[in-house]
């Protein structure tokens, strides 16, 4: 075999595992479990767990798990805002000086939009953070406004999200890294409506159309799927 030949089929030995490759790590709260899986196959990897705060010493656990040169995302602050504890500039100064030591870069998604009474401390702890994150090593990613507001992308409980909406979140958070991800909108694709065919108007058909909205009438269950983060 020549040097060539040797070379050539090295490379693609090689390319598997270059395909799988970690492009980063997402830690924090249950939103962060949510947008690990809008960016699954992303080569991101996640220890993302519930009930996790910036007070919580699960966070700087989770940050030690990081390799040197990787991206971070840390979902953090919504439990903290659920109890109105907006001081935390001094355990924020801590997050962001572990990160430094261990020389990782460190993308912060802030507490969401919710629709809940608590949201004013939610939108004040998205100013804290992105004050005290601004000109630091940190980026910090903002999802307080009209479209994480929305009631289309959020679980029925209005705290977390549709799989929309973590993918949203999840696009923002990947375009603060530089990280390139398929650009897709949250609203729902509209379904092309074509001219209806000569067989659609005739008479059978809009009888069967008829008693099918009847036994739809009277039909007591009415599940509706919502794809949202654990609770």
């Amino acid at each position: 075999m020549s040097i060539r030949t040797s070379a050539l089929v090295a490379f693609l030995l090689f390319l598997p595992g270059a395909a799988k490759a970690e492009i980063g790590r997402v830690i924090g709260d249950s939103i962060g479990v949510g947008v690990s899986w809008a960016a699954k196959g992303s080569g991101v990897v996640s220890t993302a767990k519930n009930s996790v705060a910036i007070y919580s010493g699960q966070i700087m656990e989770q940050l030690r798990q990081a390799k040197r040169g990787e991206t971070v995302f840390v979902s953090l602050g919504t439990n903290d805002a659920v109890g109105g504890a907006l001081d935390v500039k001094a355990k924020v100064a801590q997050i962001l000086a572990e990160a430094d030591r261990l020389g990782v870069k460190l993308v912060w998604i802030g507490p969401p939009c919710v629709r809940k009474p608590w949201e004013q401390y939610a939108r004040k702890l998205d100013e804290i953070l992105a004050a005290q994150l601004a000109g630091t090593s940190a980026k910090y990613v903002s999802t307080q406004d009209a479209e994480f507001c929305s009631a289309r992308l959020h679980a029925a409980e209005g705290v977390h999200f549709t799989m929309a909406g973590y993918t949203r979140m999840w696009q923002k958070a990947a375009a603060a890294a530089g990280i390139s991800t398929a650009v897709a909108s949250a609203e729902p694709a509209r379904a092309e409506t074509s001219e209806p065919s000569r067989r659609s108007k005739r008479p059978y058909h809009h009888h069967w159309r008829k008693r099918h909205a009847r036994r739809r009438a009277h039909s007591t269950e009415t599940p509706e799927h919502t794809e949202a983060a654990p609770q």
